[in-house]
């Protein structure tokens, strides 16, 4: 069994989905410090041809705050006007209809941490697409926010009763093999393929867009099928 530990982001790209395909205990690292300018609460979608960052604005925000801190400022800005840009730039789309719909029940109860309403986005968008997992959150969990990072993941996995910790290619620069190893955990990097698909009327395709993009241009069959292109190395 394995596990795999990422930062909650708010409708990630299809690499994170394929990290959480990838292991069977996916835990949500939220918290650990947020990081300004970082794909929290931030991402990017298709608008007229290009490429479109959106922020979910927060309330007061720091560095020196947990994701968990880190609430969100609902106002004109979000959600209203950053449905009228979703709308605007998908509503040709031929999934849109459904993927709207599943923007509104992730943002309907309007959470107040970045952390519920990030994870919320991921846990939603795998239950529409009709699948089923084990997600968990690490501040709910014993292993101490305080611990030496590597520890606290090989810790984490073995909290969650597995051996085998799959972490994001970026990881590799931080974290050892043999040290895990010598913990009695597994470590494995995964790196995400991220294939064309039709964008509509565009000519050049733009990857890594956030999941949104994905659904509204995908049937759920083909962006499970897009789940499985991914390398653990």
């Amino acid at each position: 069994m394995s596990v795999a530990i990422m930062q909650p982001y708010f409708f990630p790209y299809l690499g994170y989905f394929q990290l959480v395909q990838a292991a069977d205990h996916f835990v949500f690292y939220d918290d650990v410090m947020f990081i300004k300018k970082g794909w929290i609460n931030r991402n990017r979608i298709l608008m007229q041809g290009n490429e479109f960052l959106f922020s979910i604005p927060l309330e007061k925000q720091s560095q020196h705050k947990s994701i968990r801190q880190s609430t969100i400022a609902y106002g004109s800005e979000f959600p209203n006007k950053w449905l009228q840009q979703i709308e605007s730039a998908y509503k040709k789309a031929p999934y849109f209809q459904e993927v709207f719909a599943l923007i509104h029940q992730v943002i309907q109860d309007k959470p107040d941490s970045i952390a519920d309403l990030a994870a919320k986005s991921v846990m939603e968008t795998w239950n529409y697409l009709g699948l089923e997992h084990c997600f968990y959150q690490s501040s709910a969990l014993k292993t101490s926010p305080d611990t030496d990072r590597a520890l606290r993941l090989i810790h984490i996995t073995q909290e969650l009763g597995d051996s085998h910790y799959i972490n994001a290619i970026n990881g590799q620069m931080l974290y050892d093999k043999d040290f895990f190893a010598k913990h009695g955990v597994k470590l494995d990097f995964l790196s995400p393929s991220l294939n064309a698909y039709p964008q509509g009327t565009q000519n050049t395709f733009l990857a890594g867009l956030s999941i949104i993009d994905v659904l509204m241009w995908n049937s759920k069959e083909e962006v499970v099928k897009q789940l499985q292109n991914y390398q653990l190395t």
